[in-house]
């Protein structure tokens, strides 16, 4: 449902009022996160917001959202679904939800047109390191870049240039390696194709295959592996030193 004229001007009141997600970089919401009342997920001017009045809203400048669950339930919070569905919750109780799909890994994304997306589940990752290489093996088998710490379909990073978050950064080096460092450690993965292209650059395509590519030949010189489905898709870095890729879109608030 669309959020009506005031809510959309009032969004610039309750940017100081509401917390932003600590979880993640503010702009996105994984599995297992939770938005507590008045947290948010926040990216340039636009906010994604579970209201203290119980109300999800998204504040965009345009034609917004809204849950329409205003005084449905107290201290309302928003998680994200191993099914790929945002939850209310109030006392244990669900108060609303947005369409789910098949079990996995999923990330609900504030987009820099400023609409949410939940895209999943995960299809590709660098290894957790956070646990051992085996179990991120594991896991990641079930399941120029406008925001610096997201790339979406149809989009590259060049050589030299990267994603960020936090202490992490995902760069495509002067040598065709794509590389995942951590500051003050160095690289915590690599593809391993130093000198193997020449003007190399990333893009993720429309099945969600993130490929590293030699601008003389157009060649694929590395790439995660291609889904069969077409559609939108997201690699996030996030802040647990992981380089994900997520999709496609099962539910948006554009929709």
């Amino acid at each position: 449902m669309q959020a009506p004229g005031f809510l959309v001007v009032a969004s610039a009141a309750l940017f100081h009022l509401a917390a932003l997600s600590s979880a993640n970089e503010g702009n996105i919401l994984l599995t297992g996160d939770v938005l507590p009342t008045d947290g948010q997920l926040s990216y340039g001017r636009n906010a994604f917001v579970m209201q203290d009045d119980c109300n999800l809203v998204l504040y965009n400048f345009g034609r917004g959202f809204q849950s329409d669950t205003h005084g449905a339930g107290a201290n309302c919070t928003l998680s994200l679904s191993n099914h790929g569905a945002l939850t209310i919750t109030s006392a244990g109780a669900t108060v609303w939800s947005s369409p789910g799909s098949k079990k996995g890994k999923y990330a609900a994304v504030l987009r820099p047109d400023g609409e949410v997306a939940v895209y999943g589940p995960a299809l590709w990752a660098t290894p957790d390191l956070n646990v051992r290489t085996s179990d991120a093996e594991v896991a990641s088998s079930e399941g120029a870049a406008a925001v610096r710490n997201l790339m979406f379909s149809g989009q590259s990073i060049s050589a030299g240039a990267e994603l960020a978050s936090r202490d992490y950064t995902f760069r495509v080096e002067a040598d065709c390696n794509l590389v995942l460092n951590k500051a003050g450690t160095g690289a915590v993965w690599q593809s391993a194709t130093a000198g193997r292209g020449v003007h190399c650059f990333a893009r993720l395509d429309h099945r969600g295959q993130l490929a590293l590519v030699g601008d003389h030949d157009l060649k694929a010189v590395w790439s995660s592996k291609r889904t069969a489905g077409e559609g939108d898709y997201v690699l996030i870095l996030q802040i647990n030193g992981q380089a994900v890729v997520y999709g496609p879109v099962v539910w948006s608030t554009s929709t």
